[in-house]
């Protein structure tokens, strides 16, 4: 097994949509979207989204196993941060390294661009994501109540960031 990283693109956008699907139905403390709203995602724009570049992926050879969003601010006084998420491996390929080598890679993108700050939230009962991002330096900065409701259920999520130096 050979896993290599890479920013997603167009072509990408059927494998992509299958493991955003599969992520939004098994893990919805990581996705703001339900199972529905990914499935209802066409094809041509999921192929708008991976235009952008802001998509990157960890292949199995040809084969999309995972991804990860990493989103700059606009703004000019917020150049500096980026947003990350969610990070998505498939099922069958958790435990393997390759969400790790998926995260690096996002995190050295993120630094080559000039990015100071990465930022993400994490629900705060998803222990295993929080156990994750810690091992890698994110530190908890504070707590979001109430960031989503899915239905009458309000969720609230611990906001990370990770400091870097250029």
């Amino acid at each position: 097994m050979t896993l290599v990283c890479d920013i997603l693109r167009p072509d990408h956008a059927a494998p992509w949509l299958t493991l955003r699907e599969e992520g939004a139905r098994d893990f919805p403390l990581a996705f703001l979207f339900s199972e529905a709203r990914a499935r209802a995602t066409s094809e041509e724009q999921a192929r708008r989204i991976l235009e952008k570049g802001s998509m990157h992926g960890v292949f199995d050879g040809e084969d999309l196993i995972g991804f990860c969003g990493l989103s700059r601010k606009r703004w000019k006084l917020t150049r500096h941060r980026a947003t990350i998420g969610p990070v998505f491996v498939t099922r069958d390929r958790q435990g393997g390294g390759a969400a790790a080598l998926l995260l690096d890679h996002v995190i050295r993108a993120a630094r080559d661009n000039g990015v100071a700050q990465l930022e993400l939230f994490v629900d705060t009962n998803n222990t295993r994501a929080i156990r994750f991002f810690e091992s890698f330096g994110f530190e908890r900065v504070a707590l979001h109540p109430d960031r989503v409701r899915d239905g009458d259920t309000s969720r609230d999520s611990y906001f990370y960031r990770l400091r870097s130096p250029h």
